[in-house]
């Protein structure tokens, strides 16, 4: 299986407990299956900025995607997942609820998460709105353009 890497880089999305707005991860197509394997997050902000940031599965039905960049890992291979933004931001229930969440600070700081073999998170596809189609990452706190997230997937 192919794996790929979307990437949101220099974004300073308003902090809310329940917008998922620096990128999600979207599977339009019925029956296909993705796993997210690994998330990262960091920053290079030169004073101290405080973030929570959190991934959770979108409860709402955004509209109008902006495509983010996607990296494969294999070549000659394309992605049939989408990693966006939307004008009609991505919503979850409230924080502190979703699959991960992390405090951290963007004056260099940042991590990666590599989830266990068999603790992936499922994304099923399905039209937008459907359940279990979409998980976002979001900021509960903090906002700077000097910040970078990333989901990784396989397909």
């Amino acid at each position: 299986m192919a794996q790929f890497t979307g990437v949101q880089r220099g974004v300073a999305g308003t902090a809310s407990g329940t917008q998922l707005n620096n990128g999600t991860l979207t599977v339009l197509t019925v029956g296909m299956l993705s796993k997210v394997k690994m998330v990262s997050w960091g920053g290079s902000d030169t004073s101290l900025v405080a973030y929570a940031t959190r991934w959770a599965r979108v409860s709402n039905t955004p509209a109008t995607p902006t495509a983010l960049t996607i990296q494969n890992s294999n070549p000659n291979t394309t992605a049939m997942a989408s990693y966006n933004t939307y004008s009609t931001t991505p919503t979850s229930t409230a924080s502190p609820a979703g699959l991960l969440s992390v405090d951290w600070n963007s004056q260099g700081g940042g991590g990666t998460i590599v989830l266990p073999i068999g603790g992936e998170w499922f994304v099923v596809g399905g039209a937008l709105g459907t359940l279990f189609n979409q998980i976002g990452c979001g900021n509960v706190v903090g906002a700077s353009a000097n910040t970078s997230f990333s989901t990784t997937w396989e397909e």
